[in-house]
C-alpha cells in the first residue's frame, strides 16, 4: 500500500515539482495551496506525513503544525516544515523536521522516507 503524503505549498512550481518527485518515489500525494482547503479535507485523509510550507497566503505553517500536534486525532502524524526564510525555522511546534528552500531533491526524499518508515 502506498504511503500518503499531504503537501501544503502555495507556490505552484514547487508544489508540482514535489508532487512529481514523490509520485515517482511511489507515494500518494495530496496537495493544497491554502490552509483553508487543507483543514476542510483533513478529516477525509489518513496521511503518513504532512509537508508544510511555513509562509502561506492564508495562514502560517508553524501555527498549523501546532494545531496538528495539539489534536489527539493528528498528533501522531509526522510534520516536516519547509521555508526559504531561514529566520522562520520552527521553534516549538514539535515538527519532526525542517527543509530549507531551495532544497536538494535527494535530501527531500531521504527525510520523507525516514519519517514514514
Amino acid at each position: 500500500m502506498k504511503k500518503q503524503v499531504i503537501l501544503v505549498e502555495d507556490d505552484p512550481d514547487i508544489r508540482e515539482l514535489i508532487e512529481l518527485i514523490l509520485t515517482e518515489e511511489n507515494y500518494e500525494v495530496i496537495s493544497y495551496d491554502r490552509t483553508r482547503d487543507f483543514r476542510n479535507d483533513l478529516g477525509n485523509q489518513r496521511p503518513d506525513l504532512i509537508l508544510l510550507d511555513i509562509m502561506l497566503p492564508d495562514g502560517n505553517g508553524i501555527d498549523l503544525c501546532r494545531e496538528l500536534k495539539a489534536s489527539d486525532s493528528t498528533r501522531h502524524i509526522p510534520v516536516v516544515l519547509m521555508s526559504a526564510n531561514y529566520n522562520n525555522i520552527p521553534g516549538n511546534c514539535d515538527a519532526e523536521g525542517f527543509i530549507a528552500k531551495p532544497f536538494d531533491i535527494d535530501d527531500l526524499v531521504s527525510r520523507i522516507r525516514v519519517q514514514v518508515a
